[in-house]
């Protein structure tokens, strides 16, 4: 035996009790790993809560609506003029309240709450990350979209869910020490990556979001962190649903969709093109205009930060009275009743629903896109099922709406991989994988065309830039320097 042999298996020996006396008997070693355990639950619990507040919220507005009772025993409904009148009220100066909040009182939590994920990656740490991951903005974040939620606003519940979780497992490292690379990534990827997971049941689509949206890249060493947070985040949430009553362990965040590509023909899979080159330059457009609306909005909330926001929420009350109310709220109890039921809607659905969702966006109030977008492209599915069935005749319609949900929410998003992903995880239709990641392909090159920056990627840099220009802004003089 060979001394550098000798040698090597001596620093081996040694890098392995070091490990197990760093890692295994060391209590700092197991505070930290409670703690993260606390945090992970704490994101599961989180997205639960916002699943819940979302479906108070759409009873809520069902009930202003004159939809529902106050109750389900309930047979009083709201008078036809009250129904009309109540909801925009409540669109309208909801969203006034809420972004007088935000501004006053939440700087920080303004946006989806992914870009804010991405900007605090960008940032070493210290105080400007300290404004984007703070256990003030958690809070905001969780009353502004339980608020939002509750208005009527055309926002998901995945932007917010991202930002808590993010939040949570980052404000850790204030009470315990974690090695650096975890603290420089690992943990915001993690608490991101559950947020989606945990929102959508979908654990497998939170991981591929944390490496391919929210960190641009994959690195092994906060791989295990990652997938560790998004398991604990997405048991915790069917663990409570199994408490309210859910029959389904499994819990298919829309429901079981049959669908099966495998005995398409050439011509059916040509679909797969002209779907996601519809899709992706929709998309694309959208995100687009989001981009370009967001800075608009901040440029006349300098000039009059009441009138701004009401403008806006009477828009998106000029939308829900035309649309009859369908375009209040997120979106997914249409898009799972156009996919999984069968619902018939107006063609002009997905025109008012994209609308709704981009003054919403706009605002830049706590709320995802996620349920908008994916609601959309149900509605644009419906709507060219026709055109589909003449050029590609045989296909399954639920095929078609699912391909136009990739697509649309690819070309907005720009994230391929999570967008089939997450679908496949939302249906259970693992016989479409391939043709919904070919949609997903050519909607992201199509959507590049016209967006060359991801919305997140355009709207973190709009939220530094805001964060470093109010840094260095001058403070206001002061009797005693004059």
């Amino acid at each position: 035996m060979t001394d550098s042999y000798k040698q090597q298996l001596h620093t081996e020996e040694y890098e392995t009790a070091r490990l197990w006396r760093t890692q295994v008997f060391s209590s700092r070693a197991w505070t930290r790993h409670l703690l993260f355990l606390f945090a992970a639950i704490g994101t599961g619990i989180v997205a639960w809560y916002f699943r819940t507040a979302e479906d108070w919220g759409i009873q809520w507005f069902d009930f202003l609506q004159g939809k529902r009772g106050w109750t389900e025993d309930s047979t009083w409904r709201m008078p036809a003029s009250a129904s009309i009148v109540l909801p925009m009220a409540v669109t309208t100066f909801g969203m006034l309240i809420i972004m007088q909040l935000r501004d006053r009182f939440f700087r920080g939590t303004e946006g989806t709450g992914i870009p804010q994920a991405i900007a605090a990656l960008k940032t070493p740490e210290g105080s400007t990350r300290n404004l984007m991951l703070s256990w003030r903005i958690a809070f905001g974040k969780i009353l502004l979209l339980t608020m939002g939620l509750f208005s009527g606003m055309t926002i998901g519940r995945e932007g917010p869910s991202v930002h808590v979780g993010a939040c949570f497992m980052y404000l850790m490292t204030r009470i315990v020490h974690f090695p650096a690379h975890l603290v420089r990534r690992g943990l915001i990827l993690g608490g991101g990556g559950a947020g989606i997971a945990a929102a959508f049941n979908a654990p497998i689509a939170g991981t591929i979001f944390a490496f391919e949206e929210i960190g641009r890249s994959f690195e092994k060493n906060n791989a295990g962190t990652i997938i560790r947070t998004v398991l604990v985040a997405c048991v915790v949430v069917i663990l409570l649903l199994m408490l309210q009553g859910m029959d389904d362990p499994d819990y298919l965040f829309y429901g079981q969709v049959n669908a099966d590509a495998g005995s398409w023909n050439i011509l059916q899979w040509c679909s797969v093109i002209f779907i996601g080159i519809i899709g992706g330059f929709l998309g694309g457009f959208f995100a687009q205009c989001v981009v370009k609306g967001t800075g608009l909005v901040g440029f006349c909330m300098k000039i009059n930060c009441w009138v701004t926001p009401l403008v806006i929420g009477g828009s998106l009350a000029l939308l829900g009275w035309a649309s009859g109310g369908e375009s209040y709220g997120s979106g997914y109890p249409q898009a799972d009743q156009i996919l999984i039921e069968g619902v018939e809607y107006p063609w002009h659905y997905p025109l008012v629903k994209a609308g709704a969702s981009f003054f919403s966006l706009i605002s830049g109030i706590p709320g995802g896109l996620f349920d908008p977008s994916l609601s959309v492209g149900a509605g644009l599915g419906q709507n060219l099922i026709p055109w589909v069935d003449t050029l590609f005749p045989g296909i399954d319609h639920k095929a078609i709406i699912m391909m136009f949900m990739v697509g649309y929410f690819t070309g907005v998003v720009q994230s391929p991989l999570t967008c089939a992903v997450i679908m496949v995880e939302m249906t259970g239709a693992r016989y479409m994988t391939i043709p919904l990641i070919g949609v997903a392909i050519v909607a992201y090159q199509c959507s590049h065309l016209i967006c060359r920056t991801s919305i997140y990627e355009a709207l973190a840099e709009m939220f530094l830039g805001k964060i470093e220009s109010e840094q260095t802004a001058p403070e206001p003089a002061t009797s005693s320097d004059r």
